[in-house]
């Protein structure tokens, strides 16, 4: 396959890293997009900006990793949250179609009726699911594709994920506390890269996927075990049920797509 220019916007995030270096391990060239340190510092939301980095870079895919995404931020701002997670994917699929591909979440859905398909019908709590719910209906309103990925964990400098927030939590003999009643099927980082790097490139592919992880765990159950890989202090592990009406109890994706790597391995990659 020739070399493809892949733009990935929100790249300064946890996932975005990974997925520019799966870009480029895939022999693609990878640009990036972000407020500051990228290709094309931007702010996305501003007038007119879409187009300028478009214009700018010259891209032949877009990864749209972009996104208000903390449950709170998007309950104080639904404006905000609207024009990021709406808004501006739509922007992306109506110049890009099928060569876009929009990152979206297992949040899009109420934790009544898990496990979850692709065909399962979306019933969001939160203001931030609600918003990434109508980013995917116009993305494929416009011909754009949709993965949805589940909770991601792995390695970061910055402490964000699932796991590398709790390994600086219990180095720093901090409490943590986890819910015992939130279901997921976590993802690492790098694994969830490397399968949108391929669903990218393949514009004939799917319109919508899941990325599950090997395993439903609940986020207690990923603490313990992540610990337990690591030697880190599961003592300070707080087992806590979740009362909290904005978080779905169970989010569990299935999916034709399934992870080469064990819950385990992955774990011990973090």
């Amino acid at each position: 396959m020739a070399s493809l220019r892949i733009l990935v916007t929100g790249s300064t995030g946890f996932l975005g890293p990974h997925v520019l270096a799966a870009i480029a391990a895939a022999g693609h060239v990878p640009l990036a997009t972000g407020r500051r340190g990228t290709d094309a510092a931007a702010d996305l939301l501003a007038g007119g900006m879409v187009a300028a980095v478009v214009q700018a870079l010259q891209p032949d895919l877009v990864v749209n990793l972009a996104a208000l995404a903390k449950l709170q931020d998007c309950e104080r701002e639904p404006e905000l949250a609207d024009r990021t997670n709406a808004w501006l994917p739509e922007r992306f699929a109506e110049r890009f179609g099928a060569r876009l591909l929009h990152v979206s979440t297992d949040l899009v859905f109420d934790g009544a009726s898990a496990p979850y398909a692709v065909s399962s019908p979306v019933a969001p709590c939160s203001v931030y699911g609600a918003s990434k719910a109508r980013g995917e209906e116009r993305v494929r309103a416009h011909g754009g594709r949709v993965v949805r990925l589940p909770l991601l964990f792995g390695p970061d400098a910055h402490g964000r994920g699932a796991t590398a927030s709790l390994r600086a939590s219990l180095q720093r003999r901090a409490p943590a506390s986890l819910f015992t009643n939130e279901y997921r099927t976590p993802l690492h980082a790098a694994d969830a890269a490397r399968a949108l790097v391929e669903l990218v490139v393949d514009p004939a592919g799917p319109a919508l996927v899941h990325l599950p992880g090997p395993e439903r765990v609940s986020r207690w159950e990923l603490a313990r075990r992540f610990a337990s890989a690591h030697g880190l202090d599961a003592a300070l592990l707080l087992p806590t049920e979740c009362q909290d009406p904005l978080r779905p109890r169970d989010v569990s994706l299935v999916s034709t797509w399934q992870a080469n790597r064990s819950l385990a391995a992955m774990l011990a990659d973090s």
